[in-house]
Formats: structure tokens, C-alpha cells, sequence
């Protein structure tokens, strides 16, 4: 972050970043939790060549306000556009605090230790090599902290995309509990809470399954982090003033800059990660009709028929083949082949929007906060 340290009557304490992050973190999510799950869904999506090159930066991306009513409408109202949001909540706040944190620090380091090298010479012109290398360090440990929260995140994002019986429709006891209808179904029903996804996480795959997809999102999160301080920060100086205001609209520009360059890194991602839960051992695809309304899970009229049906449409659906990756690099090679380059852009309208949001959100809040606590700081005999 860009900080008039020379107006500054003391040293300001760290704790202001970790403060600052954590309610930048969780304003930001609060924002942003239907477009990050639009986002989580078109990247999870396979199609086709032919689809995926006709939709995947044309028309379909634009219809945003029309697929979150379909998912709201379809799938248990509002609330449903905010799934998974606990485990968001403690992943974006979690990842801001540490992010903010360590930036402070490690900045602050570099700056000195360049200080120390060259005391005739101001730190303006290394000043941008500074931040993303801040930056990027800060993002790496901040995605090795926070990383199982981002993989249980796509997990309860992904809920309707999967062959599993009532995962499209209302968030329920009665459709939740509904693949529990015909013998074999039950284990493959989305999770409900953090415990349970971490239960059945560990059971399938061990300590090494909260790691899914963290190939990718190490390499991305790199230049991703690192460009958008040092692109936050050139704005920021370019523009010449330390409001809140002027750090928000600088992180809006930052955000959708690196978001653009590292986006098929996060599409890759998201596949294995959702793979890493969904895929062989957890069970066969139930591909029967319900023809009873006289389960145990379905005695309440006021929610059978509703629901058998909806389960039945879903049933009645052609599905697309499932597609196992064997890593990064062979994910990367199948989507190509499969579904075209165009694939690993699925859900960049959203993204980029999010980012856009989320980001300025962030900064701006940060910088609100991180101002006001000095502001107090300062004001202190």
C-alpha cells in the first residue's frame, strides 16, 4: 500500500493491517457472493468445442442478472446465491488479513534494507518492483493459509452442477436427503456444513485432498497479487493523494488487469479442485426415475410433488460426459482439446466484474479503516 509515512508523528502499528484486512476481507465478500458464484459455476461447466467457442466470450457471458434469477429461482431463492458463504466469509477475510499483514511487513522491509543500501536515493524509482514483490510474497502466504477454505468454497459452489439427485433444487432436509431415495445415492449428497465437507474430504482422499488444485493456484496467485499492489500502488502515486476513495478506484483497475492475465490459471483450478471431491469413489450415478411419492424423505405433501418433480427434470437431462484430469498440465491439455482455448475464459464477464468490485472494495475499506485507526494513533498524546 501507498503510505504518507513522512507526515506520520510515530511509527504506526501492524495491528492497523490486520484490522484493516479483516474488515476489507469481509466487506468485499458480503458484496460480491452472487457474482463469485456465477463466476465458480460457468469455469466449472464442460461443453463441447462448438458450444464452448460460440459462448464462451459472447453472448452467454453477458447474461448475468438472467442466470443468477434461473439459480435463485431454481435452486431455494436468494439464499442460494450466497452458498458456501461461511466457508467465503473465512477464506476472503481470513486471506485479507494475512495478505494486508504481511504486505505491511514485508514492504516495510524491503524498503528499509534498500534504504540502508543506497541513503542518498529515495525508494520511488524500485518503488513498484517493491510492491509486486511484496505483493506476491504476501499472496502466496495468504493462499497457504486459507487455501482448504477456497477448496471447500468451490465445493458448495459447484452444488447443482454434479449428477447427484436433488443437488439442484432447494436446500432442504427433504431435497439434501433426497439421494438417499435409492440405495448408494447418499454418499454422494453435497455437503452441508465445513465439518462435514472436511469429514468426507479427509475420508476420501487424506490431508492431501485440501491441497486439490493448489498447483495452479500457486503459480496464478503470484503475478495475480503481485501486479495488483503494484498496479494499486502506481495509480495510487500517479494520482497523488492517500483517499480512501482514489485507493478503491485504483484497486478496481488493478483487480480486473491481473484477474484478466492469470484467469485460465484460476479455471484449471476450480476443475481439480471440484474433481478432487466429485470424481471416482464417491459413488454411482442414480439415473432412475422417482415413481413414489411414499419415501420417508417425502411425506410432507406440501413438499413432495414439488420436489420429485424437479428431482425427475434434472434426472430426465442428457449429461455430459465426466472428464477425469491427471493434473494441471493435463487439464490444461483436455480442456484445449476438448472444449477449445475459448474454455479457460468460461465465467470472465462475472470474474472480471467481481474483481472489479471485490478489489476496489478492498482497498477501499482498507484504506478507510487503516486511516481512521491512524487518524486515533495520532491524535494520542
Amino acid at each position: 500500500m501507498v503510505a504518507s509515512r513522512q507526515e506520520k508523528k510515530r511509527p504506526y502499528p501492524h495491528w492497523h493491517d490486520f484490522v484493516g484486512g479483516g474488515v476489507s476481507g469481509l466487506g468485499a465478500r458480503c458484496i460480491t457472493a452472487p457474482l463469485d458464484l456465477l463466476k465458480i459455476r460457468r469455469q466449472l461447466q464442460s461443453s463441447d468445442a462448438a458450444v464452448s467457442s460460440s459462448r464462451a466470450l459472447t453472448g452467454g457471458e453477458w447474461n448475468i442478472f438472467q442466470s443468477l434469477y434461473k439459480i435463485a429461482e431454481r435452486e431455494g431463492g436468494i439464499r442460494s446465491l450466497f452458498r458456501g458463504n461461511i466457508a467465503a466469509s473465512y477464506l476472503w477475510m481470513g486471506y485479507s488479513v494475512s495478505q494486508f499483514w504481511v504486505y505491511g511487513y514485508v514492504s516495510e522491509y524491503l524498503k528499509d534494507r534498500y534504504s540502508n543500501m543506497d541513503p542518498t536515493s529515495d525508494n520511488n524509482h524500485v518503488a513498484t518492483a517493491i510492491s509486486f514483490t511484496s505483493g506476491a510474497f504476501a499472496g502466496l502466504c495468504a493462499t497457504a493459509i486459507t487455501y482448504p477454505f477456497d477448496l471447500c468454497r468451490t465445493i458448495f459452489a459447484a452444488r447443482g452442477l454434479y449428477p447427484v439427485a436433488a443437488s439442484n433444487v432447494t436446500w432442504s432436509e427433504y431435497t439434501t436427503n433426497l439421494a438417499a431415495v435409492n440405495q448408494g445415492q447418499l454418499q454422494r449428497r453435497p455437503p452441508r456444513t465445513l465439518r462435514e465437507f472436511a469429514q468426507r474430504m479427509y475420508q476420501q482422499r487424506g490431508l492431501k485432498g485440501f491441497l486439490a488444485g493448489s498447483a495452479p493456484g500457486f503459480l496464478q496467485i503470484v503475478p495475480y497479487m503481485g501486479l495488483n499492489f503494484a498496479l494499486h500502488d502506481l495509480f495510487v502515486t500517479k494520482i497523488g493523494s492517500n483517499d480512501s476513495k482514489v485507493s478503491g478506484i485504483a484497486g478496481m483497475g488493478a483487480g480486473v488487469i491481473s484477474k484478466f492475465l492469470v484467469y485460465p490459471l484460476d479455471t484449471v483450478k476450480k476443475r481439480l479442485q471440484a474433481q478432487a471431491f466429485w470424481e471416482k469413489g464417491s459413488g454411482t450415478i442414480n439415473t432412475n426415475r422417482i415413481t413414489s411419492y411414499n419415501s420417508a424423505f417425502l411425506q410432507d405433501d406440501r413438499f413432495s410433488k414439488k420436489v420429485v418433480g424437479a428431482v425427475n427434470r434434472g434426472v430426465g437431462k442428457k449429461r455430459s460426459e465426466v472428464v477425469v484430469y491427471d493434473g494441471m498440465v493435463d487439464c490444461f491439455r483436455q480442456i484445449a482439446k476438448r472444449e477449445s482455448v475459448s474454455a479457460f475464459y468460461k465465467g470472465l464477464v462475472p470474474s472480471l466484474l467481481k474483481s472489479s468490485v471485490s478489489t476496489g472494495a478492498s482497498f477501499w475499506l482498507f484504506t478507510l479503516t487503516k486511516n481512521v485507526l491512524q487518524s486515533i494513533h495520532d491524535s494520542d498524546p
